[in-house]
């Protein structure tokens, strides 16, 4: 099976898509083109022209292999592409081409919208070296000496995106606790209540990670993204990334969004309800009568870098340039930190009660 690689009509260099001009740029020539033109273009050179056919002998796959891998051919080289099950958009580990195999979305994982790169590979590397710029709680290894990129992806991420109504209905046990003087003795009245708070909240575009091998705590730092700038998928969008079908499914995925509709509702009801001195849930009913969800592609640069024999990862939104890792803070750092904090403040209080007491006021 082949791949789809999109050359350049004048010069036949790769094309890579651009998301801010939405067209498809070649390095070589500097020429721009546009999706239609290109695609006219592909289907007369696909043409056949004749046939040349060889017998080739050689060691198949084993059946554990084949279950886990696809094998396509580069049409710029002839090269063979080994890829996994999932993946969708790569390149050429020969000749660096942009592949594109769009055979590899399953029955219901092909995207409806994505969300092209805005983030050029230039900024979200200058993003990765200005995230130490004054992080002095950093441990000494990444503040010491230059922090180097060991491999940077422009990867598409596979999302499902979740719109619904969720219904809530909630009852919540309130107090109001005041404490007032009667001659030599303090009085305190509680007074009970039985708050309820109940509507319906519209959830747009709710993004779930549908990729198993990236960290949903990751994805879900980098939100939000601006689904109102996504566009209709077609193949060439990804040229020049690379991209991975969904691999968990939308039922799966399901059950995150669940979650977070829930907490979000939850949170937004509890914040209708004030005045009160304590507030417990004491009944809820939270439903979601009809939900849909949608395959998307979703932008993002992953940067490795490695600091004593181990890697670290940084995720930038490709569309907003939000960025996250997974760089810990140093734990002897910040508890030097908090007691020279507490030193100082009881310094400053000692200071304090020294004058006071010196001017007689106390």
């Amino acid at each position: 099976m082949s791949t789809l690689t999109y050359k350049c009509p004048s010069c036949g260099a790769p094309l890579i898509y651009r998301g801010d001009t939405q067209t498809l740029d070649c390095g070589n020539c500097g020429n721009s083109f546009t999706g239609e033109t290109v695609r006219q273009v592909a289907e007369i050179d696909s043409q056949e022209s004749g046939s040349i056919n060889w017998e080739m002998q050689g060691t198949e796959y084993s059946k554990q292999e084949a279950d886990r891998t696809r094998t396509f051919s580069c049409t710029s080289c002839g090269a063979q592409l080994v890829t996994d099950e999932t993946t969708v958009a790569t390149n050429c580990a020969f000749c660096g081409s942009p592949s594109i195999i769009p055979a590899q979305f399953t029955p219901g994982t092909r995207p409806e919208k994505v969300i092209p790169f805005l983030v050029k590979k230039e900024e979200a590397e200058k993003a990765f070296h200005q995230y130490f710029r004054g992080k002095k709680m950093l441990p000494n290894a990444f503040l010491k000496g230059n922090n180097q990129i060991s491999k940077i992806m422009q990867l598409y991420v596979p999302y499902w995106l979740f719109s619904c109504q969720a219904d809530a209905d909630i009852t919540y046990n309130a107090t109001q606790v005041h404490t007032r003087r009667s001659g030599s003795y303090l009085e305190t009245i509680t007074r009970h209540f039985l708050v309820r708070r109940a509507g319906t909240i519209d959830f747009q575009d709710l993004p779930i990670d549908a990729h198993s091998r990236i960290d949903n705590t990751i994805t879900e730092t980098l939100e939000p993204y601006k689904t109102e700038e996504a566009i209709a998928f077609s193949p060439e969008v990804l040229s020049g990334a690379m991209a991975d079908r969904a691999d968990v499914s939308a039922e799966e995925c399901k059950q995150r969004a669940d979650s977070r509709i829930t907490e979000t509702t939850e949170s937004v009801m509890r914040q209708t309800v004030s005045g009160y001195t304590s507030v417990t849930p004491r009944r809820q009913r939270i439903s979601v009568p009809q939900g849909k969800s949608a395959p998307v592609l979703f932008p993002l640069w992953q940067i490795t870098t490695i600091k004593d024999g181990k890697p670290y990862t940084f995720a930038i939104n490709g569309q907003t340039g939000k960025l996250t890792t997974n760089i810990p803070y140093s734990r002897g750092k910040y508890f030097g930190w908090a007691l020279g904090i507490a030193g100082a403040s009881a310094v400053l209080g000692y200071v304090a009660v020294t004058l006071l007491l010196k001017v007689g006021g106390i």
